[in-house]
């Protein structure tokens, strides 16, 4: 699985309304040229904010979230 990275310093999950609605998606977190956009769709229950990507033009299938700087599948996010 390819991994894609939020253009963001902060550490820890991102909640709902923490960031800009669009942000940038880079490739690795060392490169700082964004690839990418990403926009905020939704939130999750638990109030993580839920975001579509887009990188090289094409929408990545997918919902994610941002934690730590990386965004993961929602799926894969613990209750």
């Amino acid at each position: 699985m390819t991994r894609y990275f939020a253009h963001i310093t902060r550490a820890g999950p991102i909640r709902d309304n923490q960031f800009p609605f669009s942000i940038g998606v880079l490739e690795a977190p060392d490169k700082p040229m964004p690839i990418g956009i990403a926009s905020e769709i939704g939130r999750t229950e638990g109030g993580l904010a839920v975001w579509g990507l887009n990188v090289h033009g094409a929408d990545v299938p997918g919902r994610w979230v941002i934690i730590d700087g990386r965004f993961v599948p929602v799926e894969r996010v613990p209750a």
